[in-house]
């Protein structure tokens, strides 16, 4: 630690250098032009080809078993259902 400097006045000026930091990159990037994607046009759906429910089973199946925190079904549990499905009814 420099000596004679309060502990409080350390921890401003190291504050204060990355708030110019900061600045500074802001200022850079203020002088990029805006990115404007290009706009697609996307068709709509209005037609949906009806799934047999082997084919729904054999799609699902195929999924990579992988999930984040943001699915609402994880696929390991889409996958576990679809497997009590079959074996339910099949009793």
């Amino acid at each position: 630690m420099p000596e004679g400097k309060s502990d409080t006045a350390i921890a401003e000026n190291f504050a204060d250098h990355f708030l110019d930091k900061i600045n500074k990159i802001r200022d850079a990037l203020a002088s990029f032009k805006k990115f404007t994607p290009d706009h697609k046009e996307v068709p709509c759906f209005g037609m949906f080809e009806e799934l047999t429910q082997d084919e729904v089973k054999k799609i699902i199946n195929h999924l990579q078993t992988k999930s984040c925190e943001l699915d609402a079904l994880p696929t390991r549990v889409l996958k576990s259902f679809l497997t009590m499905r079959t074996a339910a009814s099949k009793v």
